[in-house]
């Protein structure tokens, strides 16, 4: 997990620090200030504000991931996106505040040069990361199920910092290959194998762990400084979800994460309360405008009230702006939302799509019923069914439920029980790992994805 963090936060660094001297070239070239005068002049102001707002830029159009997974043409359309919504606020802020204005010509410069040089970082970025040390090099020790979910995820994310050099048979070698990965022998070579492919490390993916564990062999490899991970904690490092399928209790005991001690519960609460009220405030121009519209265009209340299922089971009345007839579920009873929803108004397609109907939910946070920020609460009849079916799925209620969440903005609408399944896998993640770093870059996503909708 170290050397990821460090991988990424390197990767994030050089490219801000490329960002920084494309701008200060170009300031350079356009006026010949040195850096002297860029440091000490009214010019590192504007230096610092067209800096902001391109990594803001950067960041909405997804490029300071590390993963290169998607083609290099939709990379440079998110770059040539990033550098449009750049140029506009800069031009606006330009003309409202003109002192942030560094000169004339060098936006333009910039943006070549600012383009030039992420594209040329990057390219360099994926030669140096194939050989350098933050590449790990991994045996996957198992070849069924769970092998191949791992190998999936490896495929899935190409430039993850890790490179299965192959997969170890748990008994006898029955397979040569598994998703095209060499099968490269059987669990009692594992310390020979790993000397001769220069592994980093080991992942036990095994489908029964019970006789079949090579605790030996792995002790060896242990020894020698090559680390053994698990499939799930693998999974919570790439996917970002914890993996139900072989998850046991014994992994909720001995497992770090899921603190929720006295100090996080102040910081969550202050953050509730602060998100809360400036939500209501930012959002106070819909408020008139988004109730006359659901008046007119459907019978029925402006705001809807539902139960919904909260902190340890609890129930509350949850408050949303109404989307839906009001005899839309008479002939059905109890069923899941889904995109394109035939139930939802003509206002409502659009109040949902930009979340407009949750913003009453604000009160619910300041009523202290719900977070900003966690799983979403659900219906107490849907969460008796999914109880019933999915293991785990009551830990979901041992913190507040949210206005958005971690499956909120890395899963769409789901309207199954396996669509269930996946969220409550990203809600476990979540629960684990909360912290108020954390909520603050759910926060930043679930806008990202707001503007991203506003832009179609």
């Amino acid at each position: 997990m170290r050397s990821n963090l460090s991988r990424n936060f390197t990767f994030i660094l050089f490219q801000d620090l490329a960002l920084l001297g494309a701008i200060a070239l170009a300031c350079y070239l356009r006026y010949l200030y040195d850096i002297y005068d860029l440091f000490t002049s009214r010019t590192l102001g504007g230096v610092l504000v067209m800096y902001g707002v391109i990594k803001i830029s950067y960041h909405y159009f997804d490029l300071y991931e590390v993963s290169l997974h998607i083609s290099f043409r939709e990379f440079i359309k998110n770059l040539l996106k990033a550098f449009v919504t750049s140029v506009f606020f800069l031009t606006a802020i330009y003309y409202f505040y003109k002192p942030a204005m560094i000169g004339q010509g060098i936006l333009a410069l910039s943006v070549i040069f600012c383009i030039t040089i992420t594209v040329l970082y990057r390219l360099l970025w994926g030669e140096i990361s194939e050989e350098s040390s933050f590449m790990q090099r991994a045996l996957v020790l198992g070849t069924g199920k769970l092998a191949t979910t791992v190998l999936e995820d490896v495929i899935r994310y190409g430039d993850s910092g890790y490179r299965i050099v192959g997969v170890v048979a748990e008994g006898r070698v029955e397979k040569n290959e598994v998703l095209g990965f060499r099968v490269l022998g059987a669990a009692d070579t594992l310390p020979t194998l790993c000397a001769e492919h220069r592994a980093h490390l080991v992942i036990v993916a095994l489908d029964e762990q019970r006789g079949f564990l090579p605790t030996r062999e792995l002790m060896e490899v242990k020894l020698t400084g090559v680390r053994i991970i698990d499939n799930v904690t693998f999974h919570e490092r790439f996917a970002g979800k914890i993996v139900l399928e072989s998850l046991r209790p014994s992994w909720f005991v001995f497992t770090d994460g899921f603190k929720v001690g006295r100090l996080r519960l102040f910081s969550k609460r202050a953050f509730d309360l602060i998100t809360a009220m400036t939500g209501l405030i930012v959002a106070a121009p819909l408020w008139v405008p988004t109730a006359i519209l659901v008046k007119l265009t459907s019978r029925g209340p402006i705001l809807y009230k539902q139960e919904r299922v909260g902190l340890s089971g609890e129930t509350f009345q949850l408050l949303k702006f109404r989307s839906m007839r009001v005899d839309a579920e008479d002939a059905t009873g109890p069923v899941w939302a889904r995109e394109n929803d035939d139930r939802v108004t003509p206002i409502g397609h659009y109040i949902r799509r930009f979340r407009i109907d949750e913003i009453p939910q604000m009160f619910n946070v300041l009523n202290g019923e719900m977070s900003f920020v966690g799983p979403r609460p659900e219906r107490p009849f849907f969460v008796k069914r999914l109880s019933e079916q999915l293991h785990y799925y009551s830990q979901r209620h041992v913190v507040k439920p949210g206005i958005t969440g971690w499956a909120q903005v890395r899963y769409p609408y789901g309207a199954t029980v396996e669509d269930a399944k996946e969220k409550l896998q990203l809600d476990l993640y979540y629960i684990k790992h909360t912290n108020l770093a954390f909520d603050i870059k759910i926060l930043l996503e679930t806008t990202k994805i707001i503007f991203r909708k506003m832009a179609r």
